[in-house]
């Protein structure tokens, strides 16, 4: 298309605006020409319910403006056009604006012209925010309506084609394209199971810039955060995160060796704000923590290594950490106390009485009460490491010990 070419109603309508570009859905030609024909059908029915109707909405002239303005050389044109997009899509009638567009586009070209035409240059994450956010839209996730059909195409198109592209934005070195990058990742995995499939097949968990992306780095030989300013740690947890949110047993299984991955998000979490903190630990307890996630005792305890834990009982024993306290404390409570999470030994199973130690000794427990309750949890469960943790007792008896504590830890177990 030529800069001043303007993109015609009639064209998008009726398909015949074409980019030729790299986008064009593959594998599914028949599948979805014969969807096409269905759209502009009188007795297609969007939604499952009403017959549609000829679109006539306010919204159509806007939405052409756009996709216009998205072919734009300009980066401020092309920028504004995405974020415009985006706020549309997010609004009150987000859902009836994503029908629409899909109607006048099924196969998004136009949007995927546009990220071929500013692949690489600095207003790229807007292009990649856009297709993010469409590809999250409530309204896009059910494969029984064809807008939800016409989407997990993209998304496919997506895995099998922009890949390569998506490795240069995570490698750029600049926050916003790299976040944008994770984003959009994110946002193909929760499409569906089989899309979360293939994007852990294919893509590089060993990309050298990928740990850097967690926001820790070590200094000195010691961990330290990056400041939250351009950080992209909240991106690329949502990443790591959405392929445990899919809850596929044999995915989960494989995904959770990428220990690169899960040691980003874990290593650092104590000092995530409360909502990252609440998301991390109730995926975790939802989907890893449960008997029907299948995943090993041994590759359970993987994910829960001694800083981790630590930084666990930091949250239970914070005052101020509210919801994110209480999760924190549930989870330590099963992590250390069930054998088929790989801590606690079992008829069967060795666990790791060492690091279930190393924690009881860390633990505050005259001074908070979610760290009492987890260290009589542990001892009520395994007694020799209530004798083991007495030789090795933590705390000053000077002053002594009041007679209720005494008496609590010491009574039969």
């Amino acid at each position: 298309m030529e800069d001043g070419e303007v993109i015609r109603e009639v064209d998008l309508d009726h398909s015949f605006y074409s980019l030729d570009v790299a986008g064009d859905l593959p594998g599914d030609d028949e599948e979805f020409s014969v969807q096409g024909e269905e759209l502009q059908d009188e007795e297609d029915v969007i939604g499952g319910k009403e017959p549609r109707q000829p679109v006539i909405s306010s919204y159509r002239v806007k939405i052409i403006e756009i996709l216009k303005n998205l072919h734009s050389p300009e980066i401020k044109i092309y920028s504004e056009a995405s974020k415009e997009f985006i706020r549309l899509l997010k609004g009150e009638t987000g859902g009836g604006i994503l029908r629409e567009y899909i109607q006048l586009a099924p196969k998004c070209s136009e949007i995927m012209e546009a990220w071929r035409l500013h692949q690489g240059m600095p207003g790229m994450s807007h292009i990649l925010s856009l297709v993010s956010v469409i590809l999250n839209h409530p309204d896009g996730k059910s494969l029984a309506d064809p807008i939800g059909r016409n989407l997990d195409s993209l998304a496919r198109l997506i895995v099998e084609t922009k890949l390569s592209n998506i490795y240069i934005e995570l490698s750029s070195q600049d926050s916003r394209r790299q976040s944008a990058a994770l984003n959009l990742l994110a946002s193909v995995v929760r499409h569906s199971g089989r899309l979360a499939s293939e994007v852990a097949k294919i893509f590089d968990f060993k990309l050298p810039v990928l740990s850097k992306l967690s926001g820790i780095q070590k200094k000195k030989g010691r961990e330290e955060r990056h400041g939250l300013r351009g950080s992209t740690r909240r991106a690329f947890v949502g990443f790591a995160m959405s392929f445990l949110e899919i809850g596929n047993p044999r995915l989960l299984r494989w995904v959770l060796q990428q220990r690169e991955l899960y040691s980003g998000v874990l290593r650092g979490f104590g000092s995530d704000d409360p909502e990252t903190i609440i998301y991390v630990l109730s995926t975790l307890r939802n989907k890893v923590l449960v008997e029907d996630s299948l995943i090993p005792p041994a590759l359970r305890s993987v994910l829960f290594g001694s800083t981790t834990l630590e930084q666990l009982s930091y949250i239970s024993g914070n005052p101020l950490a509210g919801r994110a306290a209480d999760i924190a404390h549930e989870v330590l409570v099963m992590v250390c106390t069930d054998p088929s999470n790989g801590l606690m030994p079992g008829l069967t199973l060795k666990g790791n009485e060492k690091r279930l130690l190393d924690l009881m000794k860390k633990l505050k427990a005259t001074e908070v009460d979610y760290h009492r309750e987890l260290l009589l949890a542990i001892a009520n469960k395994r007694p020799s490491l209530s004798a083991a943790y007495m030789d090795e007792f933590p705390y000053h008896l000077e002053p002594r010990l009041s007679s209720s504590w005494s008496v609590l830890f010491s009574q039969p177990l």
